[in-house]
């Protein structure tokens, strides 16, 4: 009986202190440094070595790309645009439709003046008023010709110059969710890494002991989708979710990382 209890007493005792070790080198590395044999120089491995090798000290902590959502503001301000380039569109085409409409009233009442006047019998006296009217009725269709050819010119001006217009606009908002997407934000607990770039990257490293302060700021469309704006220390991080928590994540990062410079600076 008393040598079960002593074998559960020894087994408590190795497990205390392997979880005291796991602790520690969760914790702080530093104390498993600190309890390492003094003579490791002569030939010797302390107990802890294989675990301080293993000891990652930067673990990743946090990880995003920006949403989409972020042009969704650009993108409707681009949508009212065609709408009114429509109703311009739309304006333009029935007055071309209106002077075609006229022009083609006018030459069906001319065909019926002509009809008539070859049927009635021709009188001398009237010559000279005739050649009057046939002057007036020339000069009428010029004029329904000119208006035909100012609204096709509106027209065709206003449709092929909105064409091109969207088409640049599309193609750069092609491009612009291209870049977007190729944006990855990832912080360990010592720094903050921004990586862009669609076929050259670009990698920007922040220490997180140089951040401070924090500016969450939520537009309606990104609010819609659950995203929000993080402003930090000069740095924009676009479109992420749980902006409020990544910054306090910042924030009590940067604290500890300062606490081991000021700890590494006064031994």
């Amino acid at each position: 009986m008393g040598n079960n209890n002593t074998v559960t007493a020894l087994s408590d005792t190795e497990n205390r202190n392997s979880e005291q070790i796991s602790v520690a080198q969760i914790q702080d590395i530093d104390e498993l440094v600190v309890h390492a044999s003094p003579d490791i120089g002569n030939a010797r491995v302390t107990s802890v070595a294989q675990k301080v090798l293993n000891y990652d000290p930067e673990a990743f902590i946090w990880q995003d790309s920006p949403s989409l959502a972020i042009m969704l503001s650009n993108v409707f301000k681009w949508l009212v645009i065609f709408l009114i380039w429509l109703a311009v569109l739309s304006h333009f085409s029935n007055a071309m439709k209106q002077a075609i409409a006229a022009e083609q009233a006018q030459l069906v009442l001319e065909a019926e003046k002509i009809a008539k006047a070859q049927a009635a019998p021709v009188k001398k006296k009237k010559a000279k008023h005739t050649e009057d009217a046939s002057q007036a009725k020339t000069a009428a269709p010029s004029q329904k010709n000119s208006e035909r050819t100012n609204a096709e010119a509106m027209y065709f001006l206003v449709l092929a110059g909105g064409v091109l217009v969207f088409l640049i606009q599309a193609l750069r908002f092609i491009g612009r969710a291209w870049r977007i997407k190729n944006i990855k934000y990832s912080m360990t607990s010592q720094r903050l890494k921004i990586e862009s770039g669609i076929f050259s990257k670009a990698s920007n490293t922040y220490e997180l002991h140089s951040l401070n302060g924090g500016h969450v700021y939520t537009p309606f469309f990104l609010r819609l989708f659950g995203r929000s704006n993080l402003y930090v220390s000069g740095l924009w991080l676009s479109g992420i979710k749980n902006a409020e928590t990544v910054r306090d994540l910042i924030r009590n990062a940067g604290q500890i990382e300062a606490s081991r410079f000021e700890k590494a600076r006064f031994r």
